[in-house]
């Protein structure tokens, strides 16, 4: 049977994220039987309040758990993409949005990076030079039961960025930028391309120096932009045929547009999907941002594989047309939207 996508609106982060969670409890497993259940943010920015998960949010989660299930142990984790190009720690992310004191509030909580991770599965991937792998961390198999708590956001690569990409937070921190296809990475027998030869965090040092504008006006005219944006969306499905999660819950009290994944524009959406199908949720939640989900490259290669479902089917709570907010798209858009040619 069709999982239920909830939808609701309302002004109020906690309450949101508690409707839509009750809404879905009957797709929903008995947590009481699982052992350690992972509530995965997106930390993907150290202070940018609109690039990542509000902790309230994984708040609601924990709390959801608790009251209707004896669970054992919740375990929120992340690695930070902008921690690692500035040389810290995710713990400094985790830090400065309050994700640090969690478990002296639930005390089942513990809160983890994997930055230091031993143990990892490759997958291959494909650059705009020719394959090559991403590593992914092992720890990720150990949990029962995953959770993608997001906002939405615009992306620029991808176009938007939602649950399902979010588990790209277990990606080995150093491969991270191998998925949008521009690097072939250092460790990887193909020819480099100009990126492979400049250090690690070179561009995103320049996005926080120069306008905008210059830096979009820069990747429009680069050929390998282009060439790379037609790679991210299969590399995209092909990690997440490994870092799948079981539940999408998109908190869109406050979504981010133009410049995402992190350096966008907070805009007040006053809204929350969640859905058992990862999929529904995030092609609802690009509807209600005013993308069509199969303008998305990674999405639509999802729904031909069936790896979820794309409809409208079962909604619960609130009528999608009722929580659309059209998003200023990134500046590279024109670029992005040609990853089918």
């Amino acid at each position: 049977m069709s999982k239920i996508l909830a939808l609701t609106s309302g002004k109020n982060r906690k309450e949101n994220i508690r409707k839509v969670l009750n809404l879905i409890k009957s797709d929903l497993p008995d947590f009481s039987k699982k052992s350690n259940i992972l509530v995965k943010p997106n930390l993907t920015a150290v202070t940018h309040t609109y690039a990542n998960t509000a902790v309230e949010a994984i708040e609601t989660v924990i709390e959801f758990l608790n009251e209707n299930y004896a669970v054992k142990k919740i375990t929120v984790a992340d690695i930070s993409g902008t921690a690692y190009y500035k040389k810290v720690s995710t713990w400094e992310a985790l830090k400065n949005f309050g994700y640090d004191k969690l478990p002296q509030k639930y005390k089942n909580v513990v809160v983890e990076t994997y930055e230091d991770a031993k143990d990892y599965i490759e997958i291959p991937i494909d650059t705009i030079v020719g394959k090559s792998r991403v590593r992914i961390v092992k720890k990720f198999q150990e949990f029962d039961y995953k959770f993608s708590v997001v906002p939405p956001k615009t992306h620029n690569f991808a176009i938007t960025t939602l649950g399902i990409k979010n588990m790209a937070g277990f990606v080995k921190s150093e491969d991270m930028a191998l998925i949008h296809g521009m690097r072939a990475g250092k460790e990887v027998d193909a020819p480099k391309t100009i990126l492979d030869r400049l250090p690690d965090g070179t561009v995103s040092r320049l996005r926080r120096k120069l306008p905008a504008w210059v830096m979009d006006a820069m990747f429009l005219a680069f050929p390998d932009f282009r060439r790379s944006i037609k790679h991210i969306h299969k590399n995209i499905l092909a990690f997440s045929k490994v870092l799948w999660p079981d539940a999408v819950i998109i908190d869109g009290l406050y979504g981010m547009e133009k410049d995402g994944p992190i350096d966008g524009i907070g805009i007040e959406h006053n809204m929350a999907i969640a859905s058992a199908d990862a999929l529904k949720a995030d092609c609802a939640c690009a509807r209600a941002m005013g993308i069509n989900p199969m303008d998305v490259g990674y999405l639509y290669y999802m729904a031909q594989e069936k790896m979820g479902e794309s409809s409208l089917e079962n909604i619960a709570g609130e009528k999608l047309e009722n929580i659309i907010k059209h998003y200023r798209l990134h500046g590279t858009y024109s670029a992005q939207r040609n990853w089918k040619k």
